[in-house]
């Protein structure tokens, strides 16, 4: 058993990752070899989180193997691949999917909680001297024993230099870009319409229409940063997840009409093309592919392409299907 980990706020319990050496000579060299691996995290889905508190959630959320592959793999990353410390961490690519619905529901029982567990396999890339310079990472999701999704990423370990050099470049194409424009002042959603319990949950505004299948949103960072903050001062990856389902909820209800309380979020696909500066303003653009489309049990589904942007800077593009589960 490797040491536990630490994943809170989203998994204030115990986790665990251990190891599975596909071989003897993998278990005898432990870390440093630039090969493939295999790793089970494991553990509860909590009963209570900051961001849900408060609200009626009939599934369990895709934040929590997106952030579980995430750090887990980062951990592993440290403590087998040899990745040195003062290595930036960049999210290249990331992704997850529910492939059965049913798993995913949640009892919504005091005191009972569902155990998640992640079959993962963490590959080193631009291996130079022995350390990676990237890692593919994916994921076969289990809750309670059930087999019932996929996650995934691409990591890719910088230098503090280049790290710097990339958020300044790109810091400063926004900063261009934002001049002189006002400063867009609309109203929030309510928290049902987001799916969530409260008001301080709501990280993206009113949806203003830009054609006939696109609206943009502002995306409220700051607000996702005090319950998704991991500590950095960037915006933290989370993010990026949490404003795609709610934008993606307010999306299929204006225009499809969705019920958000019965809507959940199902795939989800995304390319970070630079980093996010927290206190830039960042819009969320969000356009619908199609008519929506049915799944195996007859329920409709929308498939939806996301933009987030701060200025005319491209900083994440998202593929997302959201489900209405009637």
């Amino acid at each position: 058993m490797d040491p536990t980990l630490t994943l809170a706020p989203f998994f204030p319990g115990p986790q665990h990752l251990v190891h599975k050496p596909d071989s003897p000579e993998a278990y005898l060299l432990g870390a440093g070899t630039p090969a493939p691996q295999r790793f089970t995290f494991a553990t509860e889905l909590p009963d209570a989180h900051p961001l849900f508190d408060g609200a009626d959630r009939p599934f369990h959320d895709l934040l929590f193997p997106v952030e579980a592959l995430r750090r887990a793999a980062l951990f592993a990353a440290r403590q087998y691949f040899r990745v040195p410390e003062k290595r930036v961490t960049a999210m290249a690519t990331a992704g997850t999917e529910i492939t059965e619905v049913e798993a995913w529901r949640s009892s919504g029982a005091a005191g009972v909680s569902a155990r998640i567990s992640l079959d993962l396999t963490l590959t080193p890339v631009d291996v130079v001297t022995g350390v990676p310079r990237g890692m593919e990472c994916e994921a076969v999701v289990a809750i309670d024993g059930r087999r019932c999704g996929t996650a995934m990423a691409r990591l890719v370990f910088l230098s503090p230099g280049v790290h710097r050099a990339h958020r300044t470049a790109g810091r400063q194409q926004s900063e261009r870009s934002l001049a002189g424009r006002p400063r867009a002042v609309t109203g929030s959603p309510t928290p049902e319409q987001v799916g969530r319990g409260a008001a301080h949950h709501v990280f993206v505004g009113l949806p203003v229409p830009d054609g006939d299948d696109t609206l943009v949103l502002p995306v409220d960072t700051a607000a996702a940063a005090t319950l998704l903050g991991d500590g950095s001062d960037a915006v933290p990856p989370a993010l990026f997840l949490e404003a795609s389902r709610q934008a993606a909820l307010i999306a299929a209800a204006e225009l499809h009409g969705f019920l958000p309380a019965h809507a959940v979020l199902t795939r989800w696909r995304a390319a970070f093309r630079g980093y996010a500066e927290p206190e830039l303003a960042l819009h969320c653009a969000v356009r619908s592919k199609g008519t929506p489309v049915r799944d195996a049990a007859r329920r409709p589904a929308i498939r939806l392409h996301l933009s987030f942007l701060q200025g005319d800077r491209e900083v994440a593009q998202v593929a997302a299907t959201v489900l209405q589960d009637c």
